[in-house]
């Protein structure tokens, strides 16, 4: 089936209830693959939290203010807009290159093997041609309180997790390579740093640092003329070098610069050191005290013990795609050595226990239940949570 609209299929939970608390490895695993069936039944197509703009409506509003308001209605509402709208679920390129990471990380055991590569192709199908060769974008328009980006345009975020499963799966071959590495210095880097969108000048710490650490990658893992790998390791040094200005004394990393992007949240801090250390570890640059201090602030005021916070030092807040990001982080940490895995068993029992009965029509889980059922906002990120988790459990 192609991307785009799918049907809608009978939703089971997202985030599955063991039958015990988590431990092991083994258990991680099965938690793992009762999620990944969830989306696959639904051939990862669902609702989004940015779909707002997809229906019959969304085609109205030509004004960024009334593109702002119904996005934000639709996302925020706690009924389900999206069947009176005529916004249907989608199958987007981001979900499925998310999960084709996770999936690639577990490829020793056949099943996870056949499925990294059956995601990682669907995501290189999916790869643009034309102007924007090489690059992946969200597949609808996109309004925030700083940027527009249309359907039509490729965006880093996108390409970052997209490029990176197949990478991971190996579905893309050496010409696919070439283009999407001209494709991110020609389209997503400005000279100082990379750039969210091709037309945004915006500096977003997050998605720079997903710009270097993906040139980097390009630049030291796969066959490129020699000076276009160089041209690519150097745009990333610069653009770390950036975002390492931009952190302020306290360790924390703001969205972006000025004060319209002068928050702090989980989520984009977590992606901020996960390709921090991606970056500079492939670059060969030493960060280990801008990196320290990063974590120390991430865990000390992102988390109420091991429960994730969406905003720094606010009360916890649900939000699926906040709560995988923790776990995805509290596995990375424990993998560095920064906690030990007692930590990230004990993030996970308290992300699930934010959601019980989720799909069942019970508890609280009706509220805006679509948010909690996207496929690239929840089970992908949380898929790639469970099976790094995975990777630093015991048996």
């Amino acid at each position: 089936m192609p991307s785009g609209t799918a049907p809608a299929a009978p939703s089971p939970p997202c985030l599955p209830e063991p039958d015990h608390p988590v431990r092991s490895a083994a258990d991680v695993l099965a938690l793992a693959d009762r999620l990944f069936q969830w989306a696959d039944a639904r051939t990862w197509a669902g609702p989004d939290p940015y779909d707002g703009l997809t229906g019959p409506l969304g085609r109205l509003a030509v004004h960024r203010v009334l593109r702002q308001g119904l996005l934000q209605a639709v996302k925020r509402s706690p009924a389900d807009l999206r069947p009176a709208l005529g916004i249907r679920p989608l199958r987007t390129a981001t979900a499925t290159g998310f999960a084709t990471g996770a999936c690639a990380r577990l490829s020793a055991f056949p099943v996870w093997h056949e499925r990294a590569l059956r995601l990682g192709r669907w995501t290189a199908a999916e790869q643009l041609s034309g102007r924007y060769a090489g690059l992946w974008r969200y597949e609808f328009d996109v309004q925030t309180r700083w940027s527009y980006y249309p359907a039509s345009v490729p965006n880093l975020v996108a390409t970052t997790f997209c490029a990176d499963g197949c990478l991971d799966a190996g579905t893309l071959g050496d010409e696919a390579v070439r283009t999407l590495a001209r494709g991110l210095l020609e389209h997503l880097h400005n000279g100082a740093f990379f750039t969210y969108t091709p037309t945004s000048g915006v500096l977003v710490h997050n998605a720079n640092l997903m710009g270097a650490a993906l040139a980097a990658r390009l630049a030291r893992t796969t066959p490129l003329p020699t000076g276009l790998a160089d041209r690519l390791a150097g745009a990333a040094r610069r653009a770390v070098e950036v975002s390492l200005a931009g952190q302020r004394p306290d360790g924390s990393w703001p969205y972006g610069p000025g004060p319209r992007l002068d928050w702090v949240d989980g989520f984009h801090t977590g992606y901020v050191l996960l390709r921090l250390d991606q970056a500079t570890r492939l670059l060969g640059m030493d960060v280990r005290t801008p990196l320290e201090r990063g974590v120390d602030h991430y865990l000390r005021h992102l988390f109420d013990g091991p429960l994730p916070r969406y905003f720094a030092d606010t009360r916890t807040r649900r939000d699926p795609n906040n709560d995988a990001t923790a776990v995805r982080m509290a596995a990375w940490a424990a993998e560095r050595g920064f906690t030990g895995t007692d930590f990230a068993r004990e993030t996970l029992a308290a992300v699930m226990d934010r959601y019980p009965g989720l799909g069942t029509g019970t508890g609280t889980s009706r509220r805006n239940r679509a948010l909690w059922e996207s496929p690239r906002w929840s089970a992908a990120p949380l898929l790639d949570a469970l099976t790094a988790l995975h990777d630093v459990l015991p048996g």
